[in-house]
């Protein structure tokens, strides 16, 4: 008898494995996945994926799907919330002091297992009830779609590196904006309510599923997640020491292989591996300046799709079950996070990073690969070998250092004029107020030089770098006038957007190009007149100017630019020209203002 019961054990441990990898299909009547009627052949539609998932809401109780805006195809954008507590508002989620993770799948729509997996996760959780614990400890959020028109622009075509399944969507949106270059900026309409409902459930976590590009290895799944220089101290240790071991740990033991995302110089994984900070027009760069951590998933192309879908299940429920288990370290690190943004910061802040060039030396599952010439492209290609797999003894250079700061402000004060760039700092969750009456001021200004305009549009704008020259001044801003305070926890937020030469700023995607244009002009029958008058009343610019004339040939040589030498000397000069119109206070002041929302 006893060696009976213990076979009984044994079988049913085989029996939840087995389930966990084949997302306990056996056990779901009714509840069969597109991907899994099809033997991973094909994915559901969107109006199939919401039917879903409306099936699984009328039969469970704990889970609620809100409809969060709208495509710019007329298309309902959806958020299913998974909660054991029916906390089904962020107001609601929040007060269980449960960590609130976030799934977003199909942001690239073409790249679609982690919509597969999440459907049947859901399942798995609310109907089978296999992983129901692992709604005990947190609250779940998934949007199934992300980029919705784009995944109805299916297409067995759409993405010519990857295998299955049968048709796919778009990467881009109907508009052919890249979602995941829009974040921060939120042009498009979808990242727009994406944002609304970011910035409302303020979740602690946020997973983005992907399918790679590039190179071929043996792993199907790949990941970053941000524990470099960007992320807070307490999201660091809490993401690179605890989190992310613990997880590799638990999808070692249930057969997946997990290594960080393949960044190679060429295509070969053998010449080294490269790590990099993601700017925050990226998800996971965009959650972290709200001091969330972001974890990107990335399976890999070549991987079938039966394999992809698959190991996305297997990554997330490890995640899930690891959070569920040890749900306060996260809680308590963005907690830390935040408390110290709101404080005020004070530490030069870092906008911009670089790799160190530093290395570790680590164990990476390759392929055999060769060079192969080309007699198409007149060079080489890279030539693959999945049936010799090898493992490589490769460098990784997985550090960043800072290579771009800036002092924190006090406040900032923007010209109520410029409502487009307050309306979507108010969308991002900054906390705007509004001057009651004229304030004079110290105050630090921006001459931006040196602008230089990239030769083709992203995203459909014309991004521009430029030289940000620090000003000195006193200034009255007249009532009505903008304030961003930075005591509060979108700080990081507020100075990305506002700071020039910050990689995702405003002034970079060109939102103020306005002020680079010159708008009123001189004549040469007035300059000339002019001039004369300037050089007999000034005898250090006539010194300035003869030096000019003999030290620089071009200018020397350009009738204009010795036209506009005294044009822009003289008061008739556009004194707003090239000056960026957002103030930096930097010293404590006494400000009349009230809360402002656009």
């Amino acid at each position: 008898m006893r060696n009976k019961m213990i076979f009984l054990v044994m079988a049913g441990f085989v029996t939840v494995c087995f389930a966990e990898l084949s997302c306990a299909v056996d056990r779901t009547d009714g509840f069969i996945t597109t991907a899994e009627a099809t033997n991973y052949g094909q994915t559901s539609t969107y109006d199939e994926t919401i039917a879903y998932l409306q099936r699984l809401e009328q039969a469970s109780d704990l889970i609620k799907l809100l409809s969060i805006g709208v495509t710019p195809q007329g298309r309902t954008m959806y958020l299913a919330v998974l909660s054991k507590d029916k906390a089904f508002t962020p107001e609601a989620a929040a007060a269980t002091g449960k960590p609130i993770v976030l799934v977003e799948n199909g942001i690239h729509s073409g790249e679609i297992c982690g919509k597969e997996a999440s459907l049947a996760l859901l399942r798995d959780i609310l109907i089978a009830k296999e992983h129901a614990k692992l709604l005990d400890h947190m609250i779940l959020l998934v949007v199934p779609v992300f980029n919705i028109d784009g995944h109805e622009n299916s297409s067995p075509y759409n993405r010519a590196n990857q295998l299955g399944p049968e048709s796919m969507g778009f990467r881009v949106t109907a508009q052919r904006i890249n979602l995941n270059r829009d974040f921060l900026r939120a042009d498009a309409p979808e990242m727009q309510v994406w944002t609304k409902m970011f910035v409302a459930w303020r979740p602690h976590l946020l997973i983005d599923n992907h399918v790679t590009d590039g190179a071929d290895y043996q792993y199907a799944i790949t990941y970053t997640i941000t524990d470099q220089l960007d992320a807070p101290e307490s999201i660091r240790k809490w993401a690179g020491e605890d989190f992310m071991p613990a997880v590799t740990g638990r999808l070692h033991d249930a057969g997946h292989e997990i290594t960080p995302y393949v960044i190679t110089k060429g295509d070969d994984p053998s010449t080294g591996l490269w790590s990099w900070v993601a700017s925050p027009r990226f998800s996971t760069g965009y959650s972290i300046i709200h001091n969330r951590p972001g974890m990107l998933v990335e399976m890999h192309m070549l991987k079938d799709f039966k394999t992809r879908v698959l190991a996305n299940y297997a990554l997330m429920l490890a995640v899930l079950q690891e959070l569920n288990d040890h749900p306060q370290p996260l809680v308590e690190a963005v907690r830390q996070a935040d408390e110290q943004t709101a404080a005020g910061l004070t530490e030069p802040y870092p906008l911009r990073f670089k790799n160190s060039g530093d290395s570790v030396m680590i164990d990476f599952l390759g392929y055999e690969c060769e060079y192969v010439e080309s007699e198409i492209a007149g060079t080489t290609w890279v030539r693959y070998f999945p049936d010799k797999p090898v493992t490589m003894r490769v460098p990784y250079f997985n550090r960043a250092v800072v290579s771009e700061t800036v002092i924190p402000p006090k406040y900032y004060l923007i010209p109520q004029e410029w409502q487009v760039q307050i309306e979507r700092l108010a969308l991002n969750g900054v906390q705007l107020r509004r001057l009651t009456e004229p304030l004079t001021a110290e105050v630090e200004l921006y001459k931006l030089t040196e602008p230089k305009w990239d030769k083709e549009p992203l995203e459909g704008r014309l991004r521009v770098s430029c030289e940000a020259e620090t000003i000195s001044t006193t200034k009255t801003f007249p009532a009505g006038t903008i304030v961003v305070p930075l005591k509060q926890c979108a700080a990081k937020v507020a100075m990305h957007l506002l700071e020039p030469k910050a990689p995702d700023s405003f002034v970079s995607w060109g939102f103020f190009n306005t002020v680079f244009e010159r708008k009123e002009y001189i004549e040469p029958f007035a300059v000339e007149k002019l001039a004369a008058e300037m050089l007999a009343s000034d005898t250090a610019l006539k010194v300035e100017f003869e030096a000019r004339l003999e030290a620089d040939s071009t200018f020397r040589n350009s009738p204009r630019d010795r036209w506009m030498f005294f044009y822009e000397r003289s008061p008739y000069s556009e004194p707003d020209l090239n000056h960026y119109p957002v103030a930096r206070v930097v010293h404590d002041l006494e400000i009349s203002s009230e809360p402002y929302a656009p």
